[in-house]
């Protein structure tokens, strides 16, 4: 049975909340940075029984401060020449950042595959830095292994945003 995130006839809205622009100023303005995970496909069978493979996201940001692990619990189980694709974005990596006008500032966010297994350790499957100048337009990159048996392919934005 699925839990109710509300308690019915009480506010669950912060106190004082509005939607004005943010107090960033004229001179400054706000990105959104976003990494999306579109699909994730693998040819290849890395579990030792044979079954299915275990895949899960790290992305890691310049000042390794900020990371984040996709799924956060958990894991995306694929069998060998099954591609895993979603109707709803599902987000790697999002960031905030502010910077002024004529400054041109670059966001450099790592991301890596990895396939957790029982038996063994876990292991990096692909590992790739990207480069995000702010303002970008939507780009569609492909983070693969080596030998191209696991394709994930992913978009990364970074939009205006007055928030």
């Amino acid at each position: 049975m699925a839990r109710r995130m509300y308690v019915r006839g009480k506010k669950t809205h912060a106190k004082d909340e509005n939607f004005t622009k943010d107090n960033v100023g004229e001179e400054k303005e706000r990105f959104q940075i976003n990494i999306d995970l579109m699909s994730l496909k693998t040819i290849k069978d890395y579990d030792i029984a044979g079954w299915i493979g275990e895949f899960y996201f790290k992305c890691d940001g310049e000042d390794k401060l900020l990371k984040s692990r996709f799924p956060d619990h958990g894991v995306i189980k694929l069998a060998k020449h099954q591609t895993f694709t979603s109707k709803a974005d599902m987000t790697l990596w999002n960031q905030f950042e502010t910077v002024w006008i004529n400054e041109e500032k670059i966001i450099r966010v790592e991301v890596e595959l990895r396939e957790k297994d029982h038996l063994k350790k876990d292991e990096s499957i692909a590992k790739e830095t990207y480069e995000i100048p702010l303002p970008q337009p939507t780009k569609y990159v492909i983070l693969q292994d080596k030998e191209g048996n696991t394709k994930a392919k992913l978009r990364i934005q970074s939009t205006r945003t007055r928030y």
